[in-house]
């Protein structure tokens, strides 16, 4: 059977489109840490307040365990950690933390809850209360992979429901 000219141009379109969100999952490195990412050390401490609210174990050191980028959140400036070891699992999945000022203080924009377990994330395209939706990309085994979006409720990140 022959494909069909708008069946080729809706799987290319498809593929397309995939692969553009691909492109999209950001992960830190290990280039990113506090000093890169120029963490006064009043922020760092403020961080690392914000951070083991909501990480599932306590490292040895916190900087030692975290990457670190600051990011643009939409409305405010934000920043980015992700774990790299002790707070991972077995399939590459690291906890991811988002957070932004709140009265000059770095506040994790997952509360106190545990902080998502991703192997990437990305912003966007659309923005809930002025700061950019968050997805989280976890690697579930070798050739699967599950997304959780988040959305900004004002105060915090909360999951939506598919």
């Amino acid at each position: 059977m022959r494909p069909t000219r708008g069946g080729t141009v809706l799987v290319t379109s498809f593929v397309f489109v995939a692969a553009l969100a691909l492109s999209q999952v950001q992960s830190l490195d290990a280039k990113e840490t506090f000093a890169a990412a120029r963490l006064s050390s009043q922020e760092a401490a403020d961080v690392i307040r914000a951070v083991s609210d909501s990480a599932f174990d306590i490292p040895d050191s916190w900087e030692t365990e975290l990457r670190a980028r600051r990011v643009d959140l939409g409305t405010e400036a934000g920043l980015v950690l992700q774990g790299t070891n002790l707070l991972c699992g077995g399939t590459g999945n690291c906890q991811i933390f988002v957070l932004r000022k709140v009265n000059q203080r770095w506040t994790s924009l997952f509360r106190n809850e545990q902080a998502p377990i991703g192997e990437g994330y990305f912003f966007g395209p659309k923005a809930t209360n002025g700061v950019k939706d968050l997805t989280v990309v976890a690697n579930d085994s070798f050739d699967h992979s599950s997304r959780v979006k988040y959305r900004f409720d004002g105060v915090a990140y909360t999951a939506v429901k598919p």
